[in-house]
């Protein structure tokens, strides 16, 4: 089988991407002559997913409606193998550097014969560091949370030592209101003896006037 120029390469240069958000193809349809075949590839790196569907799309004859599908690693391994059928799919994770191939043909030869395949293609990196991600990602990402941590170590300290010295402080108001009470309570005790003193005195000298007038 010759492979053709990658189609699927030229519209993922075209779409965006990001490191942790899969780069998907929508709708790349081509066609497949009866007797010949048609090539995808695709430059991955190690650890990257990949997921694609496809399916037959439209023929010029019904004899002709089913494809064959054959995806092959760099070193020519074989990932997947599908034959004389009107739709599939594979998922696979590259394991190493290097253009991964995609290829289709009809399974019989019938001259004339056009075949539309209509195949969904997308590829990326897994989202969390230490499956998938580069390693430079995974440090970044780990630097990233270790700053974060620091950051919020710092505010519990800060929280901390808020609450201590609020509740310092709720000490000393508590021994200050303690001894602001045993005060008042003291200052009443004392009022009310001098209240009692002197109004022992305003009946002594009443009774001795009283007696000095012979009135008692």
């Amino acid at each position: 089988m010759a492979a053709s120029p990658s189609l699927l390469a030229v519209i993922l240069l075209a779409a965006p991407t990001t490191a942790s958000v899969n780069v998907v193809v929508e709708a790349l349809v081509f066609d497949v002559p009866s007797g010949s075949s048609k090539c995808l590839t695709e430059e991955l790196r190690r650890g990257a997913l990949s997921r694609a569907s496809y399916r037959v799309a439209d023929a010029t004859s019904a004899a002709a409606s089913t494809v064959s599908a054959r995806v092959a690693g760099p070193r020519g391994e074989e990932l997947h193998l599908a034959e004389g059928v009107e739709a599939g799919g594979f998922r696979f994770e590259a394991a190493e550097d290097g253009e991964y191939t995609a290829c289709f043909w009809t399974p019989r030869y019938e001259r004339g014969a056009v075949v539309s395949v209509d195949v969904q293609w997308a590829t990326g990196v897994r989202d969390h560091a230490g499956a998938g991600s580069p390693p430079a990602a995974a440090a970044g990402h780990i630097d990233l949370m270790i700053g974060e941590l620091k950051k919020l170590e710092v505010s519990v300290r800060l929280i901390h030592e808020e609450m201590v010295s609020l509740r310092r402080s709720e000490v000393e108001m508590q021994m200050l209101n303690e001894d602001t009470a045993m005060r008042i309570h003291s200052f009443t005790l004392l009022s009310l003896a001098i209240c009692v003193g002197v109004a022992g005195l305003q009946l002594w000298h009443l009774k001795t006037f009283f007696q000095k007038r012979r009135i008692l």
